[in-house]
Order: C-alpha cells, then structure tokens, then sequence
C-alpha cells in the first residue's frame, strides 16, 4: 500500500502463521514437490541438450546410433526411450552425456563431424530456450513460470558449456564441450603445422 509517496508494509497475522508453519515442517510436501518440479525442469534442459549432440550424430552417418544418458552411465532403474537411432536412458539427473556406441565402426573423429557433435547440444539449448520463452509468452500463472524457467536453463545450457572447462566430480567430471572444440582446434593445428 502506498501512503504520501511512502510504502507501508503491513504482515497480517495470516501470512506469520503462514511463514512459521512453513518453518515447523507442516507444508514439507510442497517443498518435496518443489524441488522434484526443479529437477524434472533442469533434467527436461539436459535432456534437449544431449538431444541435440545425439540429433548431430544420427544425422552426419545413416549408421551411426547414439546413446543418451541422464546421471551415471548405468541403463538400470532408467526410463529407456527409443527415438529411432537414438536410444535415450532418463531420469532426473544434475548432469548428462551422450555417447556414439558404434564409433569404431563410424568413426567421428574427423574434425569437421566432431566440431558439428560438439555443438549440436548448445545449438539445440539455444533453440529450445527461444520455444520455452516463446511459450511463456503466450501463458500465464504457473505455465508461464515454468516456461520461463526451462528457457532460463536451456539458455544456461547453451552458453556454459561453449566456455572452456572441466566439470566439478559431483557434475561427471567431464570436458565441457567448449573445453573438447578447444582441444580439437589446437589438434587440428598442430596436425596442419607438421604437414607444413
């Protein structure tokens, strides 16, 4: 409420009872669920991420197969989706990879393949970030929230991994694929050099 040109707050009794019931635990399932919606969200954001790494795979050879994996590296206790060369194991997960399990047979590890797999999951972030924003647009209350959230996250998983760095243990531990284009690049030139 704004009194004179000065704001005046006022607490009802209704939201302290509200704010020391929170504290006392009685709402505890509502925090349980509002942590599950963050990570199904972040794990939805990792998912299209990988997504676009396993896309830029399949699409570079009609015999290449890709496998994403949302967590550790296990097929157990997953939710397993197959979408066509793309075998997908799911679960709700900080951290995600994709992997190509018939490269000794189709190979990746030309630089022009490599650099099109590297960047197809921050591609693919990009675009989902635009779709989610462009769905929060057109909703509203709790739709559009999420919307934005997930756009928030694809656009984090756009621009993170294009820097340079080796993921923390507790987030796999991996290359960022920034790091990975990084490293292939000064490859590429140190192979060009020798041939010079």
């Amino acid at each position: 409420m704004i009194l004179n040109g000065k704001i005046n707050y006022k607490i009802s009794n209704n939201s302290i009872k509200e704010l020391s019931r929170y504290k006392r635990g009685e709402n505890a399932l509502g925090m349980i669920l509002e942590i599950m919606l963050v990570l199904l969200m972040i794990s939805t954001g990792l998912f299209i991420h990988e997504l676009g790494h396993a896309v830029a795979t399949v699409m570079q050879n009609k015999k290449a197969t890709a496998e994403i994996y949302l967590g550790s590296s296990s097929k157990e206790k997953k939710l397993k989706i197959i979408l066509g060369r793309i075998t997908c194991y799911l679960t709700l997960a900080l951290y995600g990879f994709c992997i190509q399990p018939n490269w000794r047979e189709v190979p990746l590890s030309a630089v022009r393949p490599r650099t099109i797999f590297l960047l197809g999951g921050p591609l693919l972030s990009l675009v989902g970030a635009a779709l989610f924003y462009a769905a929060a647009i057109f909703s509203s209350g709790v739709p559009e929230s999420i919307f934005v959230n997930l756009a928030g996250i694809c656009f984090f998983l756009f621009a993170s991994p294009l820097l340079p760095f080796t993921y923390p243990r507790f987030l796999g531990g991996g290359r960022s694929d920034g790091l990975q284009l990084l490293n292939l690049i000064k490859e590429n030139r140190k192979q060009r050099n020798a041939v010079l």
